[in-house]
């Protein structure tokens, strides 16, 4: 089923428009307030209604004083909703947007709700990492869904839904289905067979939420017929609240999303190749499932794309992706683009056969609760590899500032612009890293050669350069001492 296909199912809004008929003039109206009320204690908040349909949730939510959002990716739906809207005189702002898509600035909204909606998606972790996007630091993530569709993968369930829907129509003298079979659908929608709310739990708190989940919330706003029809798929309610990130984050995520507009990418295209040399050294034969951690404006994706790996990209920065996306697109290269930071991963256990990064881990505020992270994803046996440098030992060290000062007399700025036509504060970054713990340590040595082994990772290669050891000879070939490990991801973590 193609991407048309899948739209065409909900392009008719008329036929869920009379069931939202049914919500807004009867009790279910003031139950559903009541419910979000519960969440929502201030008045001055910006909503998203993600999937709004036939704008039930936008136009209760405007009821309650709230600056209230809709997006659809059906116009017959919006018709609807823009219709029940004027029934109501509110006036939420309706939008034709994809889920998949979603166009909104970095936190844009206080909250993000939807009600069975996250079921429908093709690719529900990537779109997860854009809801944390969207949301402001401690905002929250309202889903509403049920394992609708589960009945046909799971047996039992299955003959328990039968029995509902038979005992339905003798009670109320009408057929109703809990869900129908359209199986060519549900092949495109990984959630339809999987088991939740237990899979959202473990995908938003991985992405840094802090999540609660109440089972049932049907008992409060569902009529007695839906209790009875929908008893063996109870309605969830999974309230995510998305945390505040560490200052020295915030702090990277405010400059590099400025130094997104002209960081540099590769000088010429046969660069791509000589680090792909460069790298292949390490890595067994392919294709591999390759997780690029922090990939900046590209560099790293674009190796391991042109080296013929699948390739999945994070970073914190949307506008560094969409840099990286440009950049892939000008070489004729594909990866699939996360938005989130390199230690909060939506993916499952063991999905990736390597995890690499360049220039990262000196960044991390909490490099060991990335690493736990990065070991979690890797398959058994994967491989880590990731390249840095101590760029701010400079800070805390007078020989390394004395040849740091050198090092700029002989050949410039350390930041390494190709495009560099705009003046930028460094100082952000520097103040930064004064309290980042990497920043004052020797490394590898004071910190991966001891945390690796205690982390669950056997080191297999460690290659390290001094360009500033060139100095006496008024040669400058790079500014830090930089390093790149090669580990396997241990079966145990050392005691």
């Amino acid at each position: 089923m193609n991407q048309q296909e899948r739209g065409e199912r909900w392009a008719d809004g008329k036929g869920y428009d009379s069931y939202i008929q049914g919500e807004l003039h009867s009790f279910r109206k003031e139950a559903w307030k009541q419910q979000l009320r519960q969440h929502l204690p201030k008045k001055n908040l910006q909503i998203l209604a993600v999937g709004t349909g036939p704008g039930f949730f936008s136009c209760i939510l405007s009821e309650l004083g709230y600056r209230a959002t809709g997006i659809d990716a059906s116009e017959g739906m919006l018709a609807c909703a823009r219709k029940n809207a004027e029934c109501l005189q509110v006036t939420p702002e309706f939008l034709l947007m994809d889920v998949n898509s979603l166009t909104f600035p970095d936190e844009s909204f206080d909250v993000l709700v939807m009600r069975n909606v996250t079921w429908t998606l093709e690719h529900p972790e990537k779109v997860y990492s854009e809801f944390k996007r969207l949301l402001k630091p401690r905002g929250m993530l309202l889903i509403y869904d049920a394992n609708w569709q589960l009945q046909f993968f799971d047996p039992d369930l299955r003959q328990r839904v039968l029995a509902r829907e038979k005992a339905y129509r003798e009670k109320y003298g009408r057929e109703e289905f809990v869900s129908r079979g359209d199986m060519a659908y549900y092949a495109t929608a990984p959630l339809t067979h999987t088991y939740r709310p237990d899979w959202d739990r473990e995908v938003l708190t991985n992405l840094g939420f802090e999540v609660s989940i109440e089972e049932n919330i049907g008992r409060r706003v569902y009529e007695q017929w839906e209790k009875d029809l929908y008893a063996e798929s109870p309605l969830f309610e999974i309230c995510a609240v998305k945390k505040a990130e560490p200052e020295t984050q915030t702090n990277m995520h405010t400059y590099w999303q400025k130094r997104a507009e002209t960081f540099g990418f590769f000088r010429k295209p046969e660069d791509v190749d000589a680090m792909g040399r460069e790298y292949a050294r390490y890595l067994p034969e392919g294709p591999l499932q390759v997780l690029d951690a922090g990939t900046g404006t590209g560099v790293i994706a674009a190796v391991m794309a042109k080296l013929g790996h699948k390739v999945t990209a994070v970073d914190l920065c949307s506008n560094m992706l969409e840099k990286a996306k440009e950049n892939l697109r000008s070489l004729g290269l594909q990866a699939d683009f996360y938005c989130t930071s390199a230690g909060e991963l939506p993916f499952p256990d063991e999905s990736f056969d390597v995890v690499i990064s360049r220039n990262v881990t000196w960044a991390l505020p909490e490099p060991e609760h990335v690493m736990e992270q990065w070991r979690r994803v890797l398959k058994p046996g994967g491989l880590l590899i990731y390249r840095d440098a101590n760029h701010y030992n400079y800070l805390f060290f007078e020989e390394d500032r004395q040849n740091r000062e050198r090092i700029i007399e002989l050949a410039g700025t350390p930041h390494g612009d190709h495009n560099d036509s705009k003046e930028y504060d460094y100082n952000l970054c520097d103040e930064t890293a004064y309290n980042l713990p990497m920043s004052k340590l020797k490394r590898p040595g004071q910190w991966d050669d001891i945390m690796l082994p205690k982390l669950g990772f056997d080191i297999l290669a460690e290659e390290l350069r001094y360009p500033q050891r060139l100095l006496k000879y008024g040669i400058a070939d790079g500014y830090y001492t930089d390093f790149t490990i090669v580990a396997r991801k241990a079966e145990t973590i050392e005691e």
